[in-house]
């Protein structure tokens, strides 16, 4: 069973050895990374690496001549998600080629995980989405706590997730305030700051195209098998550094996405604080520290509900997994940038 990953990256060397280390040391043959326009260090980071393949985004000219794949070769000139797509569609010809039986879509922000108890292994995960016959595997976000305003290597140090946004009891939705100095008030947002959708294991020799960055269609209306299997550790803004590189990335992106939907307000707000020539580096410390930081008091509330703590949670908020931690750690001779 060979098991694959592929990745689109932008100025994420910070977080790209970290990745390309852990996916190699869970088993994963081949990483195929396309860097999209990078001014970093990322491409060097990699040096020594062996199973992975190092290319720039696939040119929209390469797929022209499929129309199922309009959508993102029209669109690869002003959206960075289509070119994406056509990433991951590159990546899976590549996948035929090489005799890689599944294909997982990721961001350099982002690590497979397959179980959130013991995990299993790639061999035991991917036989069991095979006895199932399934196309793809949907992959459940977990998203990092950030509990400092620093990380040297987030992946190796921190290990306490969110474990889902919504809850089933209206008393343990967790809610924060989120300031906008433009408006000069506070807004309610959830605990949760990043996608919810999660990302995909593909099936390689299935007839799958990408529909967006999270989900597949089928080449030829064919009905695919759909199943819900492992996770998605996401290590969106976990320090201050990511956020201000983040949105500084985000600043000559279009404001819609690719299905025409505007960017989410809270997502437009951070990429105009970010990118404020008005607002100093001390101003944007604030900023992050009073609004995406987990201080000791905003954990508690992660305990507790929206009762004073009257009401014991009914489902955790949190989840420590530290198989990222101790994977890294075990390669002690590698360096992690």
């Amino acid at each position: 069973m060979k098991v694959a990953v592929v990745m689109t990256v932008k100025n994420e060397a910070r977080l790209l050895r970290q990745n390309v280390l852990y996916h190699l040391g869970i088993g994963v043959e081949k990483l195929f990374i396309y860097f999209d326009h990078t001014t970093d260090h990322g491409r060097q980071s990699l040096s020594g690496l062996e199973g992975v393949a190092l290319n720039d985004s696939v040119n929209a000219d390469t797929y022209q001549n499929l129309p199922y794949l309009k959508k993102f070769w029209s669109n690869a000139q002003e959206h960075h998600t289509a070119r994406q797509c056509l990433n991951t569609y590159d990546a899976l010809q590549k996948c035929k080629d090489e005799h890689i039986d599944w294909l997982i879509s990721l961001d350099a922000d982002e690590l497979f995980l397959s179980s959130k108890n013991e995990p299993l292994s790639l061999k035991e995960f991917f036989k069991t989405a095979n006895q199932q016959a399934a196309d793809l595997v949907n992959l459940r976000p977990m998203e990092v706590i950030s509990r400092k305003m620093a990380y040297q290597h987030v992946m190796l140090e921190e290990t306490l997730f969110k474990t889902q946004k919504n809850f089933r009891s209206k008393f343990d939705q967790i809610y924060q305030k989120i300031y906008d100095p433009y408006a000069q008030t506070y807004h309610t947002a959830s605990y949760w700051s990043g996608h919810t959708m999660g990302k995909a294991a593909i099936r390689v020799q299935s007839a799958v195209v990408p529909h967006n960055v999270h989900r597949y269609t089928s080449i030829n209306g064919a009905n695919l098998k759909t199943i819900d299997m492992g996770y998605l550790l996401h290590y969106h803004i976990y320090d201050l550094v990511d956020f201000i590189n983040k949105f500084q990335n985000f600043k000559a992106r279009s404001d819609k996405y690719l299905s025409g939907n505007k960017i989410n307000n809270f997502k437009g707000l951070w990429i105009k604080l970010v990118n404020d020539p008005e607002k100093s580096n001390d101003y944007l410390k604030s900023s992050y520290e009073q609004n995406l930081l987990f201080t000791s008091k905003k954990m508690d509330r992660l305990q507790q509900t929206r009762l004073w703590n009257i009401l014991t949670r009914k489902e955790k908020a949190t989840i420590t997994i530290d198989l990222p931690h101790r994977i890294l750690s075990s390669k002690k001779n590698e360096a992690l940038l």
